[in-house]
């Protein structure tokens, strides 16, 4: 791989055709110029010119990789241009991800509160997967992830925010939507929406069936809360989710109640370590302590 170093030396002599012109351009030594040029062709493993009569004409390599080099220092010129100009005009930008069940209504919720009081503020809102949430970070796409799950990796700050309950949304018209709070024997022989057991909503769900031995009818699995959700407005199962994801149930199909739960969900935001933190995230960090803390016992009631 080339440096930058290496890749302006090579410019400066494509430019001036001699080891001497372009050892003046760069205000160095010709020597120093002949040893990086020879450090490149052993890098890339080709020759760069052919010296002859006192100038040195460029190969086909060469010009090839001349080509690749200016398409690249384009891109990187009209990137710093696009930067510049959101500076000179005012404009921050805050990229946020979120595991889906959060996504949907809490971040946003939050973010809505940034927004309102940073008119010049542009946001992006990405709902990601298990397997994406360190790479997001790590890559550089968003400054802050939100989810139901810890990262336990060097280099990613991980804390708890806060939790919420485990909630029961059941379809308008079961005898069960006409309770105030939801047990496991309430769902004996009842068709559920189900999880796998490795993901957090399937561990929760397990555990608050095992609490009172019950067993549910038929079972509907699914992949996320939302799904889970779903089912129960169109009148299939019971849904029994996180408080979050039921923020954004339909209320004239559904009943959202709270169990009797031993466990509540925990949620997270993750940063990378050693990156400046921006502006934006004390304040969203705060918004979103704030929804969390409204969706206590009361709130969950429909």
């Amino acid at each position: 791989m080339l440096t930058l170093r290496q890749i302006e030396v090579l410019r400066a002599v494509l430019r001036a055709g001699t080891l001497v012109g372009a050892a003046k351009q760069l205000g160095i030594a010709q020597p120093t110029v002949t040893r990086i040029v020879r450090r490149m062709e052993d890098v890339l493993g080709v020759s760069l010119f052919d010296r002859s009569g006192g100038r040195l004409n460029p190969t086909d390599e060469a010009r090839r990789i001349l080509g690749e080099i200016d398409r690249a220092f384009d891109a990187l010129r009209l990137a710093v241009d696009r930067a510049a100009r959101k500076v000179r005009s005012g404009e921050s930008r805050f990229h946020v991800g979120a595991s889906p069940s959060l996504g949907r209504a809490l971040v946003p919720q939050a973010l809505a509160g940034l927004a309102a009081t940073h008119p010049e503020l542009s946001l992006r809102l990405d709902v990601l997967s298990v397997s994406q949430v360190v790479a997001y970070l790590t890559d550089g796409v968003g400054e802050v992830a939100v989810t139901l799950f810890p990262i336990l990796q060097a280099g990613i700050h991980s804390h708890r925010i806060g939790t919420v309950d485990l909630v029961a949304v059941v379809p308008r018209g079961w005898p069960q939507a006409a309770r105030r709070l939801i047990r496991p024997e309430d769902l004996q022989g009842l068709p559920l929406a189900v999880f796998d057991s490795p993901v957090v909503h399937g561990q929760m769900l397990n555990a608050f069936l095992a609490q009172g031995g019950a067993t549910p009818g038929r079972t509907h699995l699914v992949r996320f809360a939302e799904s889970a959700a779903a089912l129960a407005e169109a009148g299939m199962a019971v849904a029994l989710i996180d408080a979050c994801s039921a923020m954004a149930v339909r209320h004239d199909r559904v009943v959202r109640l709270p169990t009797t739960s031993a466990r509540r969900f925990d949620i997270y935001v993750h940063r990378v370590l050693d990156r400046i933190q921006g502006r934006f995230m004390a304040p969203f960090e705060s918004l979103l302590a704030e929804g969390i803390a409204a969706l206590g016992p009361d709130a969950s009631m429909s």
